[in-house]
């Protein structure tokens, strides 16, 4: 499974801590004292956090959601507005910063 086609585990417990859920077909999980590691069920894990994909996150995101990749390979994330809200490498990671933005969850 390549991880980079998925949210890492920091993005996964900012979704998680926002009370964002989303179905998903991917998921990091600890099981007993072991790292955590991204796999595609959470059968027997101790500890789990949803791992959602590009595409599960953005259909969650309105219509006119918009991204860019720059000249170094980041992801600019803009709202309606054409605010700034995110600069990220990964860009699922981006469109989750986006989601907890619009949903105005953790604040």
């Amino acid at each position: 499974m390549n991880t980079q086609n998925y949210a890492s585990l920091e993005a996964s417990k900012r979704l998680h801590d926002a009370g964002i859920v989303l179905k998903t077909e991917a998921y990091w999980i600890r099981v007993a004292n072991s790292p955590m590691m991204l796999v595609d069920n959470r059968h027997g894990a101790d500890e789990y956090y949803p791992a959602p994909s590009m595409a599960e996150v953005w259909r969650e995101l309105p219509h006119n959601t918009w991204l860019r990749k720059d000249y170094i390979g980041r992801t600019n994330i803009m709202n309606e507005d054409n605010s700034f809200i995110r600069y990220n490498i990964n860009p699922t990671d981006a469109l989750i910063e986006l989601l907890i933005h619009i949903k105005g969850a953790g604040k």
